[in-house]
């Protein structure tokens, strides 16, 4: 009885799996009791014990150990039990407190769920009689204990490409999720009990991709890790607009855009929507003809190695073209008299783009009839000689533009 005593001491305190010892293999706990001789060990050759514990209970020292929790291991309790003085034949009966038992020296059970189980042994004779009774308390984490760590990544506003949200949707069968450790591949890491993190990633002049990683840890200790690769694109810091300027607005308009933002990197490409249907064109500077007036929302967008890195727009009045007048007129002799005539005139002006704002007649002896009239009539005495007259039109368009044409008349001697 010594040699077996001294031989289960030694498997214990030196961590050998037990079940290896060929003398007295380790039984799982069931039901009903059990026999040595017929119950395979738990754990098998996977178990390694470690948190080695000795308990004396009056005549009795329990020792108990057990594996770790975590996947792939299972956590298995491993108890042995001695006394000195006992009979030829005793026996050792375990209740481990969730409603299995089994007998043996050394004995194993795994709990599956978490909790604190008080395991009495009890030493009885070959007869059933009782020798000694001891027990022993025990803080299990219980089974499939170990998180699954898996996240996702999100870009919540298009402007802002550096700056990304992640959202742990870890889970573990058995237990909570207590932490959640970030690994931001750019020299940073951070450490939240939430699932949600956002993330400010550096601005770059250049595209980079960061092999993020999630370690979870489950209140039972146990740890998984998870990675994905979150690109992020370069980042500019670009500010401005650009210039526009008008030329010969009233006989072929045309306009000249040139950027003037400032932090563009080198090889940037430019491109020009001029909201008319005319399509996209690129240049710096470039320039351009509005068929139509209208007021036109130009947008410049600028590209590096074909991707988006800045964009801004601005709105342009344009007149289009074909918009200057043509100043046109008639005239005719409404009355005359020995003494007196009286002339008409008649505008007859148009415009092929707009429309026209002012009509400014100017007629001899000083007179100006600038009212928006597109008839005027004017009286001319009749002098000892004949007399010559010029009238002048002036019109003008919406856009400013003008047009002049003159009549010249003469009015007869007496």
């Amino acid at each position: 009885m010594k040699t077996k005593h001294i031989f289960v001491s030694l498997c214990v305190f030196t961590f050998i799996v037990i079940s290896g010892c060929k003398k007295e293999a380790d039984k799982p706990a069931n039901l009903s009791q059990t026999t040595e001789d017929n119950s395979p060990p738990i754990g098998g050759a996977t178990a390694v014990f470690k948190d080695t514990v000795s308990v004396r209970d009056g005549q009795v020292t329990i020792t108990y150990a057990k594996s770790d929790a975590c996947f792939p291991s299972n956590e298995i309790f491993s108890f042995t039990a001695s006394a000195a003085g006992l009979p030829t034949g005793a026996k050792f009966v375990w209740e481990f407190g969730d409603g299995k038992s089994l007998t043996g020296t050394t004995v194993r059970n795994m709990y599956r769920n978490p909790a604190t189980y008080t395991i009495i042994l009890q030493i009885k004779t070959a007869a059933d009689a009782l020798i000694h009774k001891a027990s022993v308390s025990v803080k299990a984490l219980g089974q499939q204990v170990t998180p699954t760590a898996i996240f996702s990544s999100a870009l919540p506003d298009i402007n802002f490409l550096n700056n990304m949200t992640f959202t742990s949707r870890s889970t573990v069968p058995t237990g909570t999720i207590v932490d959640h450790f970030w690994d931001w591949a750019d020299g940073t890491t951070s450490n939240s009990s939430n699932s949600f993190m956002p993330k400010n990633f550096p601005k770059v002049p250049e595209d980079k991709t960061y092999p993020v990683r999630l370690v979870v840890s489950a209140n039972s200790g146990c740890k998984d890790t998870a990675s994905i690769n979150v690109f992020v694109p370069a980042s500019y810091n670009i500010s401005g607009n650009f210039n526009i300027e008008q030329f010969d607005a009233c006989t072929n308009e045309y306009f000249i855009f040139t950027p003037n933002a400032t932090g563009v990197p080198a090889g940037a490409v430019y491109s020009w929507d001029f909201a008319d249907a005319t399509g996209v064109v690129t240049g710096n500077p470039v320039k351009k003809q509005f068929t139509y007036q209208n007021d036109y929302d130009v947008k410049m967008t600028i590209t590096l190695r074909g991707k988006i890195i800045y964009q801004t727009h601005r709105p342009v009045r344009a007149f289009g073209q074909n918009i200057r007048p043509k100043a046109l007129m008639l005239k005719n002799v409404v009355s005359s008299t020995p003494t007196k005539v009286i002339w008409a005139f008649y505008s007859q002006s148009n415009i092929p783009h707009g429309y026209l704002t002012g009509y400014r007649w100017e007629m001899p002896f000083n007179r100006v009839d600038d009212n928006f009239n597109t008839i005027v009539e004017q009286e001319y005495t009749r002098e000892a000689t004949p007399v010559n007259h010029t009238i002048r039109l002036i019109v003008t368009s919406n856009t400013g533009c003008k047009d002049t044409t003159v009549a010249n008349i003469t009015i007869p001697a007496k």
